[in-house]
């Protein structure tokens, strides 16, 4: 909720409500961008993208979560860098953001599928829901447990 009324903030002007927003997004949009892309110089590169892109466009946000609407931004530029590369870029699966450092499960998690990647780390990482996370990807909760699962249990074989 915190979210929302500093996005209206910033939409109707005040522009101290962004910094606000960048510090409470940071994490989120790191992760975001982390589930596509693992090379932690293109990553900052990426994140400073998404908010330009955010304060280019906060004009159009809608008041629906603004949470989902900076993820989807994040989640889009991540796949647009990759559609201009026309590759996944691996080179530095050494980098995992926050706490998970150790090297073996950097290399497991580097070849998961994105999606179990993705949903693996929003559940771990961020700590969102089933529900939560079904909502950000639009699928339901029941297929998040799923890939979570199955997610949990290739770490497990790597």
């Amino acid at each position: 909720m915190r979210l929302e009324k500093l996005a209206i903030a910033f939409k109707n002007g005040d522009e101290k409500a962004f910094d606000t927003i960048y510090k409470e997004t940071y994490q989120y949009v790191r992760f975001a961008i982390y589930s596509y892309v693992q090379n932690k110089y293109i990553i900052e590169d990426l994140i400073q993208d998404v908010y330009m892109k955010v304060n280019k466009n906060i004009s159009s946000y809608n008041y629906n979560s603004f949470s989902n609407w900076v993820y989807t931004i994040a989640k889009n530029t991540a796949l647009d860098y990759i559609r201009k590369k026309k590759e996944v870029v691996l080179e530095d699966t050494s980098y995992i953001p926050d706490n998970a450092t150790n090297p073996y499960l950097n290399y497991a998690l580097s070849h998961l599928d994105s999606k179990l990647r993705e949903v693996f780390l929003m559940k771990v990482l961020l700590g969102h829901t089933s529900k939560k996370i079904a909502s950000i990807l639009d699928i339901k909760p029941s297929q998040v447990n799923l890939m979570f699962y199955e997610a949990k249990a290739s770490l497990k074989k790597s």
